[in-house]
Protein backbone atom coordinates (compact mmCIF):
# COMPACT_ATOMS: atom_id res chain seq x y z
CA UNK A 1 0.00 0.00 0.00
CA UNK A 2 1.30 3.48 -0.52
CA UNK A 3 1.51 5.17 3.10
CA UNK A 4 4.07 7.97 2.32
CA UNK A 5 4.86 11.41 0.67
CA UNK A 6 8.07 10.13 -0.86
CA UNK A 7 5.97 6.94 -1.87
CA UNK A 8 3.24 9.13 -3.74
CA UNK A 9 5.90 10.87 -5.59
CA UNK A 10 7.39 7.80 -6.81
CA UNK A 11 3.92 6.37 -7.69
CA UNK A 12 4.01 9.64 -9.94
CA UNK A 13 6.97 9.64 -11.48
CA UNK A 14 5.72 5.86 -12.69
CA UNK A 15 2.61 6.97 -13.90
CA UNK A 16 4.22 9.42 -15.96
CA UNK A 17 6.38 6.15 -17.30
CA UNK A 18 9.43 7.07 -16.02
CA UNK A 19 11.37 3.66 -16.02
CA UNK A 20 14.04 4.73 -13.80
CA UNK A 21 11.20 5.44 -11.19
CA UNK A 22 9.83 1.65 -11.67
CA UNK A 23 13.38 0.03 -11.06
CA UNK A 24 13.86 2.68 -8.08
CA UNK A 25 10.97 1.52 -6.65
CA UNK A 26 11.51 -2.17 -7.75
CA UNK A 27 15.40 -1.58 -5.75
CA UNK A 28 13.77 -0.54 -2.67
CA UNK A 29 12.09 -3.96 -2.17
CA UNK A 30 14.31 -6.57 -4.01
CA UNK A 31 14.53 -8.40 -1.11
CA UNK A 32 10.97 -8.93 -0.73
CA UNK A 33 10.30 -9.72 -4.02
CA UNK A 34 13.58 -11.73 -4.48
CA UNK A 35 12.36 -14.03 -1.46
CA UNK A 36 8.97 -14.44 -3.03
CA UNK A 37 10.39 -15.29 -6.55
CA UNK A 38 12.75 -17.71 -4.94
CA UNK A 39 9.48 -19.24 -3.65
CA UNK A 40 8.40 -20.37 -6.15
CA UNK A 41 11.35 -20.91 -8.70
CA UNK A 42 14.48 -21.39 -6.70
CA UNK A 43 17.00 -20.30 -9.49
CA UNK A 44 18.65 -17.44 -9.53
CA UNK A 45 18.08 -16.53 -13.38
CA UNK A 46 14.26 -17.58 -13.27
CA UNK A 47 14.17 -14.73 -10.44
CA UNK A 48 16.20 -12.65 -12.39
CA UNK A 49 13.72 -12.89 -14.98
CA UNK A 50 10.86 -12.52 -13.50
CA UNK A 51 12.12 -8.79 -12.41
CA UNK A 52 12.56 -8.15 -15.73
CA UNK A 53 9.43 -9.24 -17.11
CA UNK A 54 7.82 -7.14 -14.02
CA UNK A 55 9.64 -4.56 -14.21
CA UNK A 56 8.36 -4.06 -17.98
CA UNK A 57 5.14 -4.91 -17.36
CA UNK A 58 4.25 -2.22 -14.79
CA UNK A 59 6.00 -0.21 -17.13
CA UNK A 60 3.80 -0.64 -19.96
CA UNK A 61 0.48 -0.94 -17.76
CA UNK A 62 0.54 1.12 -15.62
CA UNK A 63 -2.18 2.96 -16.98
CA UNK A 64 -4.48 -0.17 -15.83
CA UNK A 65 -3.84 0.81 -12.10
CA UNK A 66 -7.39 1.47 -10.82
CA UNK A 67 -6.32 3.21 -7.31
CA UNK A 68 -3.14 4.58 -6.51
CA UNK A 69 -3.22 2.76 -2.75
CA UNK A 70 -3.02 -0.60 -4.50
CA UNK A 71 0.02 -0.17 -6.55
CA UNK A 72 2.14 -2.58 -4.49
CA UNK A 73 -0.82 -5.07 -4.50
CA UNK A 74 -1.35 -4.94 -8.42
CA UNK A 75 2.59 -5.37 -8.57
CA UNK A 76 2.77 -8.24 -6.53
CA UNK A 77 -0.05 -9.81 -8.68
CA UNK A 78 1.93 -9.01 -11.77
CA UNK A 79 5.18 -11.09 -10.24
CA UNK A 80 3.34 -13.64 -8.92
CA UNK A 81 2.25 -14.05 -12.60
CA UNK A 82 5.40 -13.83 -13.85
CA UNK A 83 6.49 -16.68 -11.06
CA UNK A 84 3.77 -18.93 -12.51
CA UNK A 85 4.24 -18.55 -16.37
CA UNK A 86 8.13 -19.74 -15.46
CA UNK A 87 7.15 -21.96 -13.36
CA UNK A 88 4.72 -24.08 -15.45
CA UNK A 89 7.45 -23.99 -18.39
CA UNK A 90 9.96 -25.77 -16.13
CA UNK A 91 9.89 -29.63 -15.33
CA UNK A 92 9.73 -30.63 -11.85
CA UNK A 93 13.01 -32.14 -12.51
CA UNK A 94 14.69 -28.75 -13.80
CA UNK A 95 14.41 -27.04 -10.61
CA UNK A 96 17.42 -27.10 -9.03
CA UNK A 97 18.99 -24.86 -6.10
CA UNK A 98 21.20 -22.09 -7.58
CA UNK A 99 24.77 -22.72 -6.07
CA UNK A 100 25.87 -19.01 -6.51
CA UNK A 101 24.02 -18.43 -2.90
CA UNK A 102 25.84 -18.02 0.30
CA UNK A 103 25.22 -20.80 2.80
CA UNK A 104 23.97 -19.27 5.62
CA UNK A 105 22.37 -21.11 8.19
CA UNK A 106 19.16 -18.87 8.38
CA UNK A 107 18.62 -19.03 4.25
CA UNK A 108 19.54 -22.93 4.48
CA UNK A 109 16.48 -22.86 7.35
CA UNK A 110 14.30 -20.91 5.28
CA UNK A 111 15.32 -22.88 2.22
CA UNK A 112 13.68 -26.29 4.05
CA UNK A 113 10.37 -24.71 4.84
CA UNK A 114 10.19 -23.97 1.08
CA UNK A 115 10.98 -27.46 0.50
CA UNK A 116 7.55 -28.41 2.91
CA UNK A 117 5.48 -25.57 1.52
CA UNK A 118 6.19 -27.14 -2.09
CA UNK A 119 4.85 -29.64 -1.09
CA UNK A 120 1.77 -27.82 -0.75
CA UNK A 121 -1.24 -27.33 -3.43
CA UNK A 122 -0.57 -23.47 -4.60
CA UNK A 123 -3.73 -21.94 -3.61
CA UNK A 124 -2.55 -23.04 0.13
CA UNK A 125 1.26 -22.40 -0.92
CA UNK A 126 0.66 -19.18 -1.95
CA UNK A 127 -1.44 -17.57 0.68
CA UNK A 128 1.00 -18.45 3.13
CA UNK A 129 4.21 -17.29 1.47
CA UNK A 130 2.30 -13.75 1.43
CA UNK A 131 1.18 -13.98 4.60
CA UNK A 132 3.99 -15.38 6.41
CA UNK A 133 6.93 -15.07 4.44
CA UNK A 134 6.48 -11.40 3.31
CA UNK A 135 4.22 -9.95 5.68
CA UNK A 136 1.32 -8.96 4.07
CA UNK A 137 -2.27 -8.84 5.46
CA UNK A 138 -5.00 -11.18 4.31
CA UNK A 139 -6.99 -8.19 2.91
CA UNK A 140 -3.76 -7.09 1.20
CA UNK A 141 -3.51 -10.95 -0.51
CA UNK A 142 -7.22 -10.84 -0.87
CA UNK A 143 -6.61 -7.77 -3.18
CA UNK A 144 -3.64 -9.58 -4.81
CA UNK A 145 -5.78 -12.74 -5.87
CA UNK A 146 -9.03 -10.73 -6.30
CA UNK A 147 -10.60 -12.86 -3.40
CA UNK A 148 -12.84 -12.45 -0.79
CA UNK A 149 -10.61 -11.82 2.92
CA UNK A 150 -12.95 -15.44 4.19
CA UNK A 151 -11.38 -17.36 1.54
CA UNK A 152 -7.64 -16.40 2.10
CA UNK A 153 -8.20 -16.87 5.53
CA UNK A 154 -9.77 -20.25 4.98
CA UNK A 155 -6.84 -21.55 2.84
CA UNK A 156 -4.02 -20.11 4.97
CA UNK A 157 -5.42 -22.00 7.87
CA UNK A 158 -6.14 -25.01 5.98
CA UNK A 159 -2.62 -24.56 4.35
CA UNK A 160 -1.12 -24.58 8.06
CA UNK A 161 -2.43 -27.92 9.27
CA UNK A 162 -1.24 -29.19 5.85
CA UNK A 163 2.01 -28.06 6.20
CA UNK A 164 2.00 -29.30 10.32
CA UNK A 165 1.32 -32.45 8.86
CA UNK A 166 4.23 -32.70 6.47
CA UNK A 167 6.42 -31.46 8.67
CA UNK A 168 5.49 -33.51 11.27
CA UNK A 169 6.08 -36.58 8.64
CA UNK A 170 2.39 -37.18 7.35
CA UNK A 171 1.20 -36.40 4.56
CA UNK A 172 -0.95 -33.27 3.31
CA UNK A 173 -3.61 -34.87 1.98
CA UNK A 174 -4.21 -36.74 5.02
CA UNK A 175 -5.57 -33.34 6.99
Amino acid sequence: MITSISENKVLEKIKKQDMNAVIDWFTTRQSKFYKLGWSYLKNHQDVEDVFHNTIMKVHAKIGQLKEDRSFESWVTSIFINECRAIYRKRKPSEMEFSQDMGAASHFQAELEMLDDLDRLDEKYREMIMLRYLQGYSQKEIATIFKLPVGTVKSRIYRGLLMLRKIIEGGDADEV
